[in-house]
């Protein structure tokens, strides 16, 4: 067998680097998890390893591409710049201050999610961008998913009752088995799109992949990830208008027809999965627990922002003995620490990548990671924190990046 050269060794790390990124984490569990048996104990059995392979493979392909240089556009700048200010404020808080306590146990988490789970794998994107083939990784990334798909309907969907919620394994929440499905329809319906293939049986296999991931992420039971495709789906067709004003207008009438056929809508999902329907009218109503709880959150945190609310106060809920709490709210949460400056820095950085978006949508160049940054933009506004979500992080970075330097101006490109 021939000696592998450095470049072929480059494009093997750094891609798997990404795929692993993107659908590691449930592939691993999905797979493993079941091998071992879904009870207390077997889920640091995986991802601890998992944590460490995947750490250890963003550290080849950043010391692989450690002399590559890439020219930054200002918004990735900026969202840099953002990320050393978190973690500044982030060791003030929790190192510096000592008006309360938090265990070490919990800051040490807290630490090597932030470092090495999201920061240190978004620099290694950077570094190994010239490195990636975005199609080879939207290959293997959706066979991983059809994995995936495949053990969640035939394992974590055996055992379980019509009437509460499915989790992909013990360590696969419901929540992220909800995110993790709505990704699949995301993925199916972009190959559908884009795959250039004659084979119709490919482009039935795209759509039964798709609906697989719809009947999965009803069955999770989470509101969140529903929102999020709804979300993307509109920002996707919108994506088609030139006029901002049709955009606009699409938009509205997007949410009166949903408004209009919602009842529809609810009879349908509760035919599929009767818990989601039965949350979704309990969340409407303010009577469901977790709103209960999200409601004194957001109060929490108003108040608190209230007293900075310019250059914010501290990262997180901190409080004695607790584990610093997030306000299931990226908005919130970007408030609290960094106050209005930093909410609107983060927010011209979103825009920009919602614009970038478009542009890859136009120029039909591997927009699909700009989908997966859409998704998860839109299910942090009601759930998870943002420096403990590599996925966000990550696809914020590669769109910011892959629309920059096309050789075409955006003015020339958004009027094509």
């Amino acid at each position: 067998m021939p000696k592998l050269s450095v470049s072929k060794i480059n494009y093997f790390f750094t891609n798997l680097n990404l795929i692993i990124i993107l659908v590691g984490y449930p592939l691993f569990t999905s797979i493993f998890i079941p091998l071992i048996g879904n009870v207390e104990g077997s889920s640091q059995i995986v991802t601890i390893p998992f944590r460490i392979f995947s750490l250890g493979l963003t550290l080849i392909a950043l010391l692989l591409n450690i002399k590559s240089s890439i020219k930054f556009p200002i918004a990735l700048k900026l969202f840099i710049f953002f990320w050393f200010l978190l973690l500044i404020r982030m060791f003030y808080d929790l190192e510096v201050r000592i008006d309360y306590f938090i265990f070490d146990a919990d800051k040490q988490r807290v630490w090597l999610i932030a470092i090495f789970v999201c920061f240190i794998p978004m620099i290694s994107l950077i570094k190994s961008f010239k490195a990636i083939d975005f199609n080879f990784c939207l290959k293997y990334v959706y066979s991983s998913v059809i994995i995936i798909l495949l053990i969640s309907f035939f394992y974590s969907l055996k055992g379980a009752e019509i009437n509460e919620r499915a989790s992909g394994n013990i360590a696969f929440d419901t929540i992220s088995f909800g995110q993790f499905a709505v990704l699949a329809v995301i993925i199916s319906i972009y190959k559908f799109l884009t795959d250039k293939v004659s084979n119709h049986l490919i482009k039935i296999g795209y759509l039964l992949t798709a609906i697989l991931g719809i009947f999965i992420a009803l069955k999770s039971g989470s509101r969140g990830p529903l929102v999020a495709l709804f979300g993307v789906l509109i920002f996707w067709y919108s994506f088609k208008f030139k006029n901002n004003l049709k955009v606009y207008l699409f938009f509205g009438v997007s949410i009166l027809i949903t408004f209009l056929s919602f009842n529809l809508i609810l009879y349908i999902i509760g035919l599929i999965s009767p818990i989601t329907a039965f949350r979704i009218k309990e969340g409407l109503s303010g009577d469901d627990m977790s709103v209960i709880a999200r409601q004194e959150s957001y109060e929490w945190f108003l108040n608190t922002i209230i007293e900075n609310p310019l250059i914010g106060s501290q990262f997180a809920r901190l409080e004695n003995g607790q584990y610093p709490g997030y306000a299931h709210n990226i908005l919130l949460d970007i408030l609290l620490g960094f106050g209005i400056i930093g909410l609107l820095l983060f927010l011209y950085v979103i825009k920009k990548a919602i614009r970038n978006i478009r542009i890859n949508f136009i120029l039909n160049r591997h927009y699909w990671i700009g989908l997966i940054m859409l998704q998860s933009f839109i299910l942090s506004l009601t759930s998870g924190a943002y420096y403990s979500n590599p996925i966000l992080n990550c696809s914020i970075v590669l769109t910011l990046l892959i629309s920059y330097n096309t050789g075409l101006k955006k003015g020339e490109i958004l009027n094509k």
